[in-house]
């Protein structure tokens, strides 16, 4: 026990040294990383004079969007914009799937052009001269955290949602929420806050106007250029050219779009019935839905306050408009088109749709930009939820197939059959179908591209993507945070359990599973197909990756990525249900065999340490370090030897500040949570290995939820790090967290948080935002 004690105080002290360190050459480049020089910023450009802009939408920023910014808000009652206070809200929540038929959409500035129409879809008002009286009495009148009358805060899945002014709706929503003032479960607004709103309710609730804001940016005299450029570009008229459109079209509907000179100012690429002035945006179930009628590709302003959790940057520059009509339009294309595409039952598929734009160019696209395209699978419409993250791991790194060695870019035979094979399940549009298995020809066309590449070369490093060693979307880091996740540049933390090695293949196959093809109003069925498709792309992927180590080996460490639950630590309900249905084991040797055991591999090992030796000789020899670790100080080694006894009862991802309140760094605390497998939807506490679980610590925002906050500023951190690596129960855990943690309670709690907000810009891809609180744990 003396050694043990030695050896943990030893490691206390060099991760306290290291974080030290980290936090000087953090102050030392901080100014290079936050310029001091003034951007344009959309704020600045549709600034309008008047009361709500100036006053009550910086209070609703700071203080509401927290909870309120998304498909998930509470009541699906949106505070980015006065549009999303217009629309009201609705008592239906986004994330209880309807079982059979899917529900008409209702997204914010597309579904919905008036307030009238929104009353037509169900939303009912939460302003007015009727409701004022209500609104007020959520923000000041009711009891609040405070007060000490509730000890436990429900997700937004289960609140209450008041759509009348009666004293009795208000009895009903203080009985489930005893402590239901609003911000819920938070510090109370100040009476000067307060007051601000009241005197805005009482002048008659004006607010801006869309059009107005919008046509700002439009006009903009220095982004004006840029808009008519890409415009021009999206929409020109000949036969490849609209093709190509549509492709890009469809690949970029979730971005928040830049320009390069304007990293701030963000545009949605939409379908417009207007080609000048105000943009009509065409709204459609999928972004290859038909659209019904003549449109224009248009660049319509993000005008509402950006949110971390939906924010998923694109840029457009000068660089990429060469590259893209270079690859795309004046490469050679194996059939020259005669005729436009049609929107028609084969347009879910991007294998059959697209299938004369040349290969290489659409998976270049992939590779160039594959931070955004994960980031779409994770931020997109399908942006949270237990069931839809429970297929991947915790936390994994990607690898990318480079295209000289990729099956659908080299082989014409590969690719009609592959097109042929693959279904998706939008497929459906919604029809109810419980027969139909889209994972059967999914997982045939896996063989298919397996059959050929054993046919080929071998597998050696050189196959991997290298992305001439300076472009850092080479490879990537995924973290899992329960219902949510964080996609990240470069390679983050411990070597992890599970790699993925993408090919167009799958990369296009996920892309038009979980965002294009994703339907958040589609039924339950619909939701159901995605989340099995996605399992089999994880496979596939983590298959690919065991097919570069020696084959003696890859059954052996796919059934340990893959292990069933030991008996003892199953529930009855789950050990019954296995009963009928596969376990791990089944699944991974009948229904997904492995299908890479004649392909050869190329790669030297000097140790049977296989799969770390692989990653190390990947992570010090063939990407360039910016490609692995992307800023100094980004990650601190030790912190792995930390006993899993210390983070198996911490939350998932907690936020650090550090520094001083001058200068304030923000970390990423990370519970890495290891399964026994992701084969089922269900049971997954029952597939929890807690004795494997791991922690990393990431510098900057690691995670757009906050479970826990730490404020470290201006403090000691030697005791937070022995107190941590002290932590070996439940018990000591709990203390750790009242003794560092910041709680609802406390009243510098919005200061911090508004503060870590700031902190969340990452100058590498401009990702930034306010953090959702929503998951925020109450001790």
């Amino acid at each position: 026990h003396g050694e043990k004690l030695v050896k943990s105080k030893n490691l206390a002290f060099q991760i306290l040294s290291l974080i030290t360190l980290c936090i000087t050459v953090s102050l030392i480049s901080c100014q290079a990383e936050h310029p001091q020089k003034k951007q344009l910023t959309s704020k600045k450009i549709y600034h309008q004079d008047n009361f709500y802009s100036n006053e009550v939408q910086p209070i609703f920023d700071n203080k509401c969007i927290a909870c309120h910014s998304c498909y998930n808000s509470p009541c699906q009652l949106n505070l980015t914009s006065f549009e999303g206070l217009s629309r009201g809200a609705s008592h239906i929540n986004l994330y209880d799937f309807p079982k059979v038929e899917p529900r008409d959409p209702t997204r914010l500035y597309v579904d919905g052009g008036s307030e009238k129409k929104w009353r037509e879809k169900g939303f009912f008002p939460v302003i007015g001269k009727d409701r004022n009286n209500s609104f007020i009495k959520l923000i000041s009148d009711l009891p609040g955290i405070e007060s000490g009358k509730q000890e436990v805060y429900d997700s937004e899945y289960s609140r209450v949602c008041v759509d009348s002014t009666s004293e009795s709706n208000l009895d009903v929503y203080k009985e489930a929420n005893p402590a239901g003032r609003m911000p819920y479960g938070l510090p109370a607004l100040k009476d000067s806050e307060i007051e601000k709103i009241k005197k805005w309710l009482a002048s008659g609730v004006k607010g801006p106007a869309t059009i107005t804001k919008e046509e700002k940016v439009l006009n903009h005299k220095k982004l004006k250029p840029h808009i008519k450029k890409w415009e021009s570009f999206f929409n020109k008229k000949g036969i490849k050219d609209q093709i190509v459109a549509r492709y890009l079209y469809e690949h970029l509907f979730l971005a928040h779009i830049y320009f390069e000179d304007f990293p701030l100012v963000n545009f949605r690429l939409v379908r417009s019935k207007t080609k000048y002035g105000p943009i009509q945006e065409i709204g459609t179930s999928f972004p290859f839905s038909d659209p019904g009628k003549t449109f224009t590709y248009r660049l319509r302003p993000v005008t509402n306050t950006i949110v971390h959790k939906v924010h998923i940057p694109f840029k457009l520059s000068n660089k990429k408009l060469k590259r893209w009509k270079k690859s795309f339009l004046e490469s050679k294309w194996e059939k020259e088109p005669k005729k436009l595409l049609t929107y028609d039952e084969q347009s879910s598929n991007p294998f059959k749709t697209f299938k004369d734009i040349p290969k290489k160019a659409r998976y270049e696209l992939f590779l160039n930009n594959s931070a955004y395209f994960i980031m779409t699978f994770i931020k997109g419409p399908v942006c949270r939820g237990q069931t839809a993250l429970n297929v991947i791991n915790d936390h994994f790194w990607v690898f990318f197939l480079d295209p000289k060695h990729d099956a659908l870019v080299n082989s014409k035979e590969v690719y009609e059959r592959v097109s042929k094979q693959v279904k998706f399940p939008a497929f459906l549009n919604g029809d109810f179908n419980p027969l139909a298995d889209f994972r059967e020809s999914y997982w045939d066309s896996v063989k298919t591209k397996f059959n050929y590449i054993q046919s080929k070369e071998n597998l050696g490093i050189n196959s991997l993507w290298q992305g001439n060693k300076d472009n850092p979307n080479a490879n990537i880091t995924v973290y899992r945070h329960f219902d949510s996740a964080t996609v990240l540049h470069g390679l983050k933390g411990q070597k992890p359990k599970t790699v993925w090695v993408l090919d167009y293949h799958v990369f296009e196959s996920i892309y038009y599973n979980l965002s294009a093809g994703y339907n958040v109003f589609g039924p339950l069925l619909h939701q159901l197909n995605s989340r099995l498709y996605m399992e089999i792309s994880r496979v596939a992927s983590e298959d690919l990756f065991l097919s570069f180590l020696p084959k003696n080996v890859r059954r052996d460490l796919r059934m340990k990525w893959n292990r069933p639950v030991p008996n003892q630590k199953e529930s009855f309900t789950k050990a019954s249900l296995d009963f009928f249905t596969a376990d791990a084991r089944e699944k991974f040797t009948e229904k997904l065999p492995y299908q890479g055991d004649k392909i050869k591999t190329s790669v030297t090992f000097k140790t049977d340490e296989y799969k770390n030796e692989l990653l190390e000789t990947l992570t010090s020899d063939y990407f360039s370090s910016s490609q692995t670790k992307m800023t100094s100080n980004n990650i601190k080694r030790e912190i792995e030897n930390i006993s899993s006894l210390s983070v198996k009862h911490l939350p998932d991802a907690m936020f650090i500040l550090t520094g001083t309140k001058a200068s304030p760094i923000l970390y990423t605390l990370i519970h890495n949570k290891d399964h026994y497998n992701v084969a089922m939807l269900l049971f997954e506490d029952d597939r929890r290995n807690r004795k494997n679980d791991s922690i990393d610590l990431l510098k900057g925002a690691a995670a757009s939820y906050a479970n826990l906050i730490f404020d470290l500023r201006d403090k000691n951190l030697n005791t937070f790090i022995s107190d941590l690596d002290a932590i070996k129960n439940k018990k000591d855990s709990d203390q750790f967290i009242k003794k560092f943690g910041l709680s609802r309670k406390d009243q510098s709690f919005w200061e911090v948080y508004k503060e870590i907000s700031k902190l969340t810009y990452n100058p590498l891809t401009t990702e930034r935002g306010h953090i959702d609180l929503n998951r925020y744990i109450n001790f």
